[in-house]
């Protein structure tokens, strides 16, 4: 199954940290967060892979 990502809210989605602070998260940020040790932030949908605003 492939991680997919739908822009059903303008673009964001408010998120719930550890620290229990809430904020408004951009779509493409997402994929910037280290969700576990074997989760790769610089994949293809970062800046660190590559990918530019327009995209």
């Amino acid at each position: 199954m492939r991680m997919v990502c739908v822009n059903r809210h303008s673009g964001q989605i408010r998120t719930l940290f550890l620290d229990w602070s809430v904020r408004p998260v951009g779509l493409k940020e997402i994929w910037t967060f280290k969700w576990s040790s074997f989760f790769d932030t610089a994949g293809r949908w970062t800046k660190a892979g590559g990918v530019r605003p327009e995209d």
